[in-house]
């Protein structure tokens, strides 16, 4: 078994919950490409078997979130599960509507980031206290559903790496639901967890490029072969794909090998 299934998320497992059924389901090795936070619920692309080895080209993929947020009172962890922190002023509309572009945000302490070698989350739950790291964000667009103070639901799309909850904290309030709706080309609406999409299927959001007999088994043994264009690129064959080289100055050269000989 090998390729990616797409998710659908529950609030309460965590993501590598989930890994472990499939990997229970399947019987091979499993991943995810991004991990969800138990509280939040949506879209987790898990990878099997030797596409595995994919994941480094799927978790820089723009991400998309439904998030309901209540104004007015900042918790300790940016959802409803930490401890009141302080009651702030409710964001007007036009504050929140200013958050679209490039934006500086601190990585939440009840994140999964690794402070000192261990994660943010545990330290925090012993209460030791972390000076947390900035974090360059893009908020591509933001689009309010209903702004119902002290609620608004909004509608992000955010670049790889963009904590919702931080997002909510800025604003001085903390975030009520996390649903993530996509991630690239991915959606939400076309999970299931029955169905493992081919290896190439992965890639949809690369150029590729098709490979002849003799690059076949150059790309095997490692060798580069002739190709155009510049970054990652997925080498497929009649049988799938066979690689994800990198391509530049009119070369491409293999960096992972899916099916090596």
């Amino acid at each position: 078994m090998n390729g990616l299934v797409l998710v659908d998320k529950p609030v309460g497992p965590s993501s590598f919950d989930l890994v472990k059924k499939l990997r229970s389901r399947y019987g091979v090795k499993a991943g995810h490409a991004g991990t969800l936070d138990p509280q939040a619920s949506g879209l987790l692309l898990c990878l099997l078997g030797p596409s595995t080895r994919l994941a480094r080209y799927l978790v820089g993929l723009d991400k998309r979130y439904e998030t309901e947020i209540r104004l007015g009172l900042r918790t300790t962890t940016g959802d409803g599960e930490g401890e009141a922190l302080e009651e702030t002023e409710v964001a007007l509309r036009e504050r929140i509507e200013a958050l679209e572009g490039e934006v500086e945000l601190p990585v939440p302490q009840a994140s999964a980031v690794k402070i000192r070698g261990e994660r943010a989350y545990r330290l925090q739950r012993r209460g030791i206290p972390v000076e947390m790291p900035m974090r360059r964000s893009t908020v591509h667009a933001l689009s309010i559903r209903r702004y119902a103070p002290p609620l608004v639901e909004l509608d992000l799309h955010v670049s790889s790496g963009t904590y919702v909850r931080a997002l909510a904290d800025v604003l001085g309030g903390h975030c009520r639901t996390i649903r993530r709706t996509a991630v690239g080309p991915f959606r939400v609406e076309d999970a299931n967890e029955e169905i493992v999409l081919p290896p190439l299927a992965a890639l949809v959001h690369l150029p590729e490029q098709h490979l002849s007999d003799d690059e076949i088994a150059l790309v095997r043994a490692g060798r580069a072969i002739d190709g155009g264009g510049e970054g990652s690129i997925a080498l497929w064959d009649d049988g799938g794909l066979v690689a994800v080289g990198q391509a530049a100055d009119g070369t491409i050269r293999p960096e992972t090998v899916l099916r090596p000989q």
